[in-house]
């Protein structure tokens, strides 16, 4: 019978120096540390799994609180921002307004107690200066003339215009239509 023969990988022990024996003896050393070394990175690399997927998990829900916090306060914010573009209208408004009250201030410490307003209406120009249109009952001549002269004299009216001074035939009464520019108090912006 024929002798077996046998196949051995490993080098000849007669010759240590050939390449194919370094080579092989360079693969079952170092490559050994190799399959080791890559072994440990795929074991940490595992383990180290269950501590991201907790931070993922905790980060997970972080984020479902902020959102949810974020939903719960987004109908107050937009009630806020409809809030404070309504103060920035009415502030804007009431500083291009004139004052209406201080005119009306103005006008009734200038009345006579004899005369009695039937209307009063204010407005603006095309200057903005306020105009006031007024309908007034007297009682007697000197008591006209006294108003006129005080509104002449007041210090916030620029221009006394009368419209009309009319006495009623069969009452003792006179009727006054006069109109009134007063100064300017608007900021021009």
């Amino acid at each position: 019978m024929p002798a077996k023969k046998e196949v051995s990988l490993l080098p000849d022990a007669e010759n240590p120096n050939a390449l194919w024996s370094r080579f092989l003896l360079w693969l079952t050393t170092i490559g050994r540390f190799i399959i080791v070394f890559t072994e440990l990175i795929v074991i940490s690399a595992f383990i180290s799994r269950f501590w991201l997927d907790r931070k993922n998990s905790d980060l997970s829900e972080i984020l479902r609180q902020q959102k949810a916090i974020l939903e719960s306060t987004k109908d107050f914010e937009l009630d806020y921002s409809l809030l404070q573009q309504k103060l920035k209208f009415i502030k804007k408004f009431y500083s291009e307004r004139p004052d209406y009250s201080g005119k009306i201030i103005s006008l009734t410490e200038t009345v006579p107690p004899d005369i009695y307003f039937d209307s009063l209406t204010f407005s603006l120009d095309e200057k903005s200066n306020v105009t006031a249109d007024l309908s007034a009952v007297a009682l007697n001549p000197q008591t006209i003339n006294n108003f006129i002269n005080s509104l002449a004299s007041n210090p916030d009216v620029a221009v006394v215009d009368i419209k009309n001074i009319e006495k009623k035939a069969k009452e003792n009464r006179y009727i006054l239509n006069i109109n009134l520019v007063f100064k300017s108090s608007i900021p021009k912006t």
